[in-house]
C-alpha cells in the first residue's frame, strides 16, 4: 500500500468527485482512477460503492480516507512550518568570533540584529581556537588574518588598515616620532602573540623594518588599548578597534603616513546552499551594519568572495 494512495483518497473524498479531485490535483483522471483501483487492490476490499450514480466510499473507504485526512493536514500543516522557517530568521544561531573584535567592532551590531530578529537567539562564542563549522554546531566564523580552509565558503567582511597609536598622555612626555627608525627610542605597547606581525612599516613603495619593544606586553588587545590610553606607549592596532579613541582624541594616530599590511577580517560558512534563513540574515545584516569608517577603510559586499572562491 502507498501512502500517496491514501492521500489521493482523501483528496476525492474531500472533493467529491473523480473529475474535480483531478482538477485540484492537475493530475489526469485515468491515472487517479487507476491509482485508486491499486489502492483496493493493496486493502483487499472495495473502497467504492460499484454501480452507483455519483462517486460513493463505503464504509471502510470513509474510514480509510478520514484517517488520510488528518495525515493530509499535519503533512500541509509540516510544509507550512518548514516554507516559514525557510523565509522567516529564527531558532538558535552560533557564531564564533575573536573576543576583541566583537567587543570593539561587532558587538552594537550583535545587539541591533537580534532587536531585528527576536526571533533570533544569537549566541557569541569568543572561543581563541578555530572552531569546526562541519562538525561542530557553528552557523558563522569569524576569521582575521589569511583564510586557509579551502572547504570553506569564505566572505571577505572587512580589510583593516593596521597602524601605529598612542595617547595624548604619552606624547606630551614623549615627542612623537617623526621616522620609522626614531621608534627605536620609544616605549612600546606590545601585544604578545602579535609579535611577528607588526615589523614592516609601509609609506607608497617605501618600507621600513622595525621592531616595537615594551616596557609593557600582554595578551589581549583589549588590555593593550587599556594601556595605550594610559599612556604606556605606542603600539600597533587594527584602525576599526580604535576608530572610537582617533574619534574621541583619547588615541592619536603615530606615523599615520606609515601602515602595516592590511589585515582581511573574513565571515566562513560551511555551505552558501540550503543556508537557513538565519544564518543568510546575519551576514547581510553585517554587511549592512558595518561602521562608518569601514566604508573608506575596505568594507566589501557580500558577494566579494576572495580570489580562492571565485576560482
Amino acid at each position: 500500500m502507498k501512502i500517496d494512495d491514501l492521500l489521493l483518497l482523501a483528496q476525492v473524498h474531500k472533493a467529491g468527485s473523480l473529475s474535480e479531485a483531478s482538477r485540484q490535483l492537475d493530475l489526469p483522471k485515468a491515472t487517479l482512477s487507476r491509482r485508486l483501483t491499486a489502492l483496493e487492490t493493496a486493502v483487499g476490499a472495495r473502497l467504492f460503492v460499484p454501480g452507483a450514480s455519483r462517486l460513493t466510499l463505503t464504509e471502510l473507504g470513509e474510514q480509510l480516507a478520514e484517517r488520510a485526512a488528518r495525515h493530509h493536514d499535519d503533512i500541509a500543516e509540516t510544509r507550512q512550518w518548514l516554507a516559514s522557517r525557510e523565509s522567516t530568521p529564527q531558532g538558535r544561531l552560533r557564531v564564533s568570533v575573536p573576543a576583541e573584535f566583537a567587543m570593539l567592532v561587532l558587538a552594537e551590531s550583535f545587539a541591533r540584529f537580534v532587536r531585528r530578529y527576536p526571533q533570533v537567539e544569537l549566541e557569541v562564542d569568543t572561543t581563541p581556537r578555530r572552531v569546526d563549522l562541519f562538525n561542530e554546531p557553528y552557523d558563522v566564523a569569524v576569521r582575521m588574518g589569511p583564510v586557509d580552509e579551502p572547504d570553506l565558503i569564505a566572505r571577505q567582511f572587512m580589510v583593516l588598515e593596521r597602524g601605529l597609536y598612542a595617547s595624548p598622555v604619552y606624547l606630551q612626555a614623549r615627542p612623537a616620532p617623526q621616522t620609522p627608525a626614531e621608534l627605536a627610542a620609544h616605549d612600546s605597547v606590545v601585544l604578545t602573540q602579535a609579535k611577528g606581525m607588526y615589523r614592516t612599516l609601509h609609506h607608497g613603495k617605501l618600507s621600513a623594518e622595525v621592531q616595537l619593544r615594551g616596557p609593557l606586553e600582554a595578551n589581549s588587545i583589549g588590555l593593550v588599548l587599556s594601556l595605550t590610553r594610559a599612556g604606556g606607549g605606542i603600539a600597533a592596532f587594527p584602525f576599526g578597534m580604535v576608530a572610537p579613541d582617533v574619534a574621541a582624541g583619547t588615541l592619536v594616530p603615530v606615523l599615520p603616513e606609515w601602515q602595516f599590511e592590511p589585515l582581511p577580517v573574513t565571515l566562513l560558512t560551511a555551505s552558501r546552499r540550503l543556508m537557513p534563513a538565519k544564518t543568510r540574515a546575519l551576514i547581510d545584516h553585517l554587511f549592512e551594519t558595518a561602521p562608518e569608517w569601514a566604508a573608506v577603510k575596505g568594507v566589501l559586499g557580500p558577494d566579494a568572495l576572495n580570489a580562492r572562491q571565485r576560482g
